[in-house]
């Protein structure tokens, strides 16, 4: 039986040379996801465009903390935001801002001069919605990058936009891909029985490596789409599995997630 074929489909991007993205969460995920966006804006520089990163987390180091994020136990009563963007930054030679509360509605995460990102990092619905809101307010200019895990299991997306026809392909082109929640919906649904425990909260049931595979997953796509070619906008994963389903950058991926 012959295979139906598919089109692979080239993102295109506006000429940039500058970057504006926000690490929103500093946490189980943040924290790994940190260490690898100081290198690639390292590697950004190189290539003479210019990075600016902002860290933003409320919360402190707790001693529970030290093994799943990173952070050593001379960080204890730290501010998290704050203390990855002191360390990265001078092992690095960058300017990382922080910020140290929570996001609310007043934050755009858009700079106007610059290819613009936020990376969500956070365990919560009400938070991913502010980010999902914020995207749909920017009509496409910002880019949202979401990681989410369960105990073995998570997923990672890459869009800006909930509109189906913004990610229609044209002669094999898109500038603009599904956002998160357009793929996943649930990701803006607050529980109605369960609230789901904090990576912080996490007992020896999660896996240890769950967090940092979230984060290669997303460091991995958010190379190929400021500094390679983007083959996937997606990824779920089981680490119990061994199993993960990647959504393919064609047409027929982009023409089902439209339904």
């Amino acid at each position: 039986m012959k295979l139906p074929s598919t089109k692979s489909v080239t993102l295109r991007l506006p000429a940039f040379n500058r970057v504006f993205i926000t690490l929103v969460g500093c946490g189980g995920t943040g924290s790994h996801l940190a260490s690898g966006l100081a290198a690639l804006a390292l590697e950004l520089r190189g290539r003479d465009i210019r990075p600016f990163l902002t860290f933003i987390d409320p919360d402190k180091v707790e001693e529970r903390n030290v093994g799943r994020q990173l952070f050593g136990q001379a960080e204890f009563g730290l501010a998290k935001a704050g203390t990855l963007a002191m360390r990265l930054g001078q092992v690095y030679g960058l300017g990382i801002d922080a910020s140290i509360r929570a996001i609310d509605a007043k934050d755009t995460f858009v700079s106007d001069d610059s290819l613009s990102l936020v990376i969500g990092a956070v365990d919560n619905a009400p938070a991913r919605a502010l980010i999902a809101k914020a995207v749909e307010q920017a009509a496409g200019k910002l880019w949202w990058l979401d990681c989410g895990n369960e105990n073995h299991s998570g997923q990672v997306a890459l869009g800006n936009t909930v509109h189906p026809l913004r990610w229609r392909p044209a002669l094999g082109m898109v500038d603009s891909l599904p956002a998160p929640h357009a793929l996943y919906p649930d990701l803006i649904k607050a529980p109605k029985k369960v609230k789901r425990a904090s990576c912080a909260d996490a007992g020896p049931e999660q896996s240890l490596m769950v967090n940092r595979m979230v984060s290669a997953w997303a460091l991995s796509l958010l190379h190929d789409l400021l500094l390679g070619q983007l083959h996937y906008f997606a990824v779920a994963f089981d680490l119990a599995q061994g199993g993960a389903r990647s959504y393919a950058l064609d047409e027929t991926t982009l023409k089902e997630v439209a339904k």
